[in-house]
């Protein structure tokens, strides 16, 4: 009889959840009103979540927003690595399209963890984890390259670079939650949160954020605060602690199959066959890792 390890099972759901969850993030800034760029989109979204999770803990806490003995590197490996993320990420995607730039971020990010992991962590990347990862990976890059059948939807050369540049950062996230500890995890996501608002702060302020005055980008905002930043980082720093950062990455390409559908659904961004091909190569690698029982 085939054991599954409850609490890795538990992990891998959350991750599973997170990756849906941040699946929105390319979709609600395609629906930001026209004069909102790249740069103020990334800059307002954390923004507003460091605000609301500093408030949330102040509330939480009877006047403490979080505690200073949570500072360490990994906190700040964290933040640098978000705020790279945002910037990286929002600009891949307006130049090559919501479901390739997204594709190309978080299908190159799986490898990329998986071996900081086992250098870092020492970290054992099981036989599974390779197929899956190979599965998930291919599916990705059949979507990247080939899937989109809207000739409207052009690949941009610096958009894949910068989608490339995004992949490494949100590894270098799931590394520096790791380092962080497990204890206190309200805190740590919230010192997270409010050292990467800082540091996107300049960009805010220099930058015409006029978009946000308008019901649209306000409620734009919101979302990409809530829906597809603070639920999902609960979820994902949560699963990361049951789960190696390999598997959590690999999982985590619950992502781009959200992505693709919100685009097709609401962006009206057609897919071809072979993108079809992709997506259940793709759902594939997942499942097998997702399935992973104590003998693998």
């Amino acid at each position: 009889m085939v054991k599954f390890n409850k609490d890795e099972l538990l992990g891998a759901l959350m991750v599973v959840g997170a990756g849906m969850c941040w699946g929105t993030t390319g979709t609600t800034q395609a629906l930001t009103p026209p004069g909102a760029s790249s740069l103020t989109i990334g800059a307002a979204r954390l923004v507003a979540a460091g605000i609301l999770l500093a408030l949330i803990n102040l509330i939480r806490c009877r006047g403490a927003a979080f505690s200073r003995k949570g500072l360490n590197r990994g906190v700040f490996i964290a933040a640098a690595a978000i705020v790279l993320y945002q910037f990286s990420f929002f600009s891949g995607v307006r130049l090559t399209g919501v479901a390739i730039g997204t594709m190309i971020a978080i299908g190159s990010s799986p490898a990329m963890a998986g071996i900081m992991g086992a250098l870092v962590f020492g970290e054992r990347l099981s036989k599974r984890w390779f197929c899956a990862t190979f599965l998930a990976v291919s599916g990705c890059s059949l979507l990247a390259l080939t899937g989109n059948a809207d000739a409207s939807v052009k690949v941009s050369v610096l958009g894949v670079f910068l989608s490339l540049g995004a992949g490494l950062a949100y590894a270098l996230e799931g590394l520096g939650l790791r380092l962080a500890g497990s204890g206190g995890q309200s805190d740590t996501i919230t010192l997270v949160s409010v050292i990467g608002a800082l540091l996107a702060l300049p960009v805010l302020i220099f930058g015409d954020c006029s978009w946000i005055a308008v019901p649209r980008g306000a409620l734009a905002v919101l979302t990409l605060a809530v829906i597809s930043t603070i639920v999902p980082f609960f979820l994902f720093t949560a699963g990361l602690h049951r789960v190696t950062m390999g598997k959590a990455y690999t999982l985590s390409l619950s992502e781009p199959m959200t992505a693709w559908l919100l685009s097709t659904v609401i962006l009206g961004e057609r897919i071809s066959f072979t993108g079809m091909v992709g997506i259940t190569v793709l759902f594939a690698g997942i499942v097998l890792l997702a399935c992973e029982s104590k003998k693998d």
